[in-house]
């Protein structure tokens, strides 16, 4: 995958080198994060959140895995910043760069902040606890890009330089019992907790306790058609939704603002001007016919152009071809990471499957229809479009009379994370066997003829240095272990 555009490769190299400039006030400690200077909890807690929101929004992951998942499109020899190449020949730094805010800036500092928030006195079990609760955010990432990676070794260099790889099956059950420990460890009436360094709560602990159970709930349904004894568990939360996100204040997000060096690192990608990265084909063709309203939030049509006109993975775009909106790289757009409508997604999903629960098809449509006006309410969407489109004889799709309710329940929440491709590629990749995906997605134009990509490899820092990886090593067309 290349950049044609020299100053944009120059600007995406900035934007990592300034990791989290974008909150500046948590970058002042460690410069080297593998050394273990006794620092305050909340210090590398905000240290760690900034770097990771910045990876997540950067040409490293939001724009590779967004080419490489198909939500995004890269316009080919059209396109000024990307250019026609072979999609699945995986640049060492998208991997690298990753690799090291899991292991390094942000899940190393994490576990430091933990040991600090519970040697401190008096000890800060809150604080503690959402250090733990965004650690299993990490390291839920962090598998099901990866598959099996380090986890009961990581993180102590001192003992496991060369940290052995557990078992994704392992790493998700390992998460499950890390949330339960933080939720356990939560006091809300505490007042030790982090505040003013929490960009997510502010410190307000009820909504750290739904997050650890929503996270938890996303962790339960990525094993449980693999391991159907979580169906329980599922079914458990799913009949309990108020102890998980619950409406559009409780998103676990990042706000941005319009302040320089505050702005949304999407932002910073382009700088406000054109970034020759065009709509998917896919997503097109499934919003245009129903005239979604969020589609003038997701794309730009170019002057010209008679409506809304997707492309094609790695194909070349044309001057009609409808561009990803400015809209969407704004300065002050949040940085959204688990939502109101992810979640009403889910919880339809389990009842229109019968997932711990009996199967129920008219909660599943009550659901799906709140996690469909979320999300057009969380793009700002036109009101009266999305009255119009939720009205009696509308395109909102009726899940009792469909023909397959959980393809239209799979194919909303894949559109709905256009914007956030790790989660999308998580969600497509569970959302039926092999070759039967929601969407059917087809090998890149250009790209290496055989399997789709379904993982990332391991960087070539990382071969180099940990005689532990997996052998075989892993390859972009292997399964993870929780992918049919």
């Amino acid at each position: 995958m290349k950049i044609r555009n020299k100053i944009f490769a120059g600007s995406l190299l900035l934007l990592i080198a300034m990791a989290g400039v974008s909150c500046k006030k948590y970058l002042d400690i460690n410069s080297n994060p593998l050394s273990a200077s006794k620092v305050e909890a909340k210090l590398l807690f905000g240290y760690a959140v900034t770097a990771w929101d910045v990876s997540k929004n950067s040409g490293d992951n939001y724009i590779a895995l967004g080419f490489l998942g198909q939500t995004l499109s890269s316009g080919g020899d059209f396109s000024e910043n990307w250019g026609s190449s072979n999609l699945y020949n995986i640049s060492t730094n998208i991997i690298g760069n990753g690799w090291k805010v899991y292991y390094s800036t942000a899940g190393f500092n994490l576990k430091q902040a933990i040991k600090a928030a519970e040697s401190a006195k008096p000890v800060n079990n809150n604080g503690a606890a959402q250090c733990k609760i965004v650690l299993a955010q990490i390291l839920f990432e962090a598998t099901t890009l990866f598959g099996d990676v380090p986890y009961s070794e990581a993180y102590d260099i001192d003992k496991f330089p060369y940290p052995k790889y557990d078992a994704q099956k392992d790493v998700l059950e390992s998460l499950i019992k890390l949330l339960d420990e933080a939720n356990a460890q939560i006091d809300v009436a505490s007042p030790e907790k982090i505040g003013d360094y929490d960009v997510f709560y502010n410190g307000q602990m009820a909504q750290w306790k739904k997050l650890a159970n929503s996270i938890k709930f996303k962790i339960l349904l990525t094993m449980v058609d693999k391991d159907p004894s979580k169906a329980a568990a599922i079914g458990a939360l799913a009949q309990a939704p108020a102890s998980m996100i619950a409406a559009p204040a409780d998103n676990f997000r990042v706000l941005y603002t319009e302040n320089t060096n505050n702005e949304n690192p999407k932002y910073r990608l382009f700088l406000g001007t054109n970034p020759f990265t065009y709509a998917s084909k896919i997503v097109t063709d499934w919003m245009v016919p129903k005239n979604d309203p969020r589609l003038p939030k997701f794309f730009d049509i170019p002057a010209g152009a008679p409506g809304y006109i997707g492309v094609p993975a790695n194909v070349d775009a044309d001057p009609q071809t409808s561009l990803i909106s400015k809209y969407l790289f704004r300065k002050t757009a949040p940085s959204l990471i688990i939502s109101f409508q992810e979640m009403s997604f889910l919880q339809a999903e389990v009842y229109a499957r019968g997932i711990g629960v009996a199967k129920n098809l008219v909660t599943a449509q009550t659901l799906f229809k709140q996690g469909l006006q979320a999300s057009m309410e969380f793009y700002q969407a036109d009101p009266a479009a999305i009255s119009a489109y939720m009205a009696s004889g509308g395109a909102l799709v009726n899940l009792v009379t469909a023909a397959d309710p959980v393809k239209e329940i799979h194919m909303e929440q894949w559109i709905d994370l256009m914007d956030r491709p790790i989660d999308a590629f998580w969600q497509w990749r569970r959302s039926g066997p092999d070759g039967s995906e929601v969407p059917l997605l087809t090998v890149p134009f250009g790209a290496t003829a055989g399997p789709l990509f379904r993982r990332l490899p391991l960087s070539d820092d990382e071969i180099r240095s940990n005689p532990n990886i997996p052998n075989p090593q892993p390859k972009y067309t292997d399964k993870v272990w929780f992918d049919l």
